[in-house]
């Protein structure tokens, strides 16, 4: 089982495109190294769903923190931006 913490979240317009971006930072609180980590945002509007896509963070040793982030190519911020309520951020795999 892995053992991670997200934190530092946040939803924002990119400032170069009109597109959403994901900005947080991932915790390895276990005891392995994982050369890759991919992880799964989806975030809401409401109770539904309006994307759900795989972020990678590579090189993630025991006890270290890294930066991730990742546009959200389907959404366009001046349309669901302001509306999204909440998000689910989780880890699907590591090696």
């Amino acid at each position: 089982m892995h053992n991670f913490s997200y934190h530092n979240i946040k939803i924002e317009k990119d400032k170069y495109t009109n597109q959403i971006i994901v900005r947080g930072e991932i915790t390895n609180l276990g005891g392995k190294n994982y050369a890759t980590i991919a992880g799964r945002i989806v975030l809401f509007v409401k109770n539904t769903a309006i994307s759900n896509t795989v972020f990678v963070v590579n090189g993630l040793a025991s006890g270290t923190t890294k930066s991730f982030e990742r546009i959200i190519d389907e959404l366009d911020y001046s349309q669901v931006g302001k509306d999204i309520t909440h998000y689910e951020i989780f880890t699907e795999s590591g090696f």
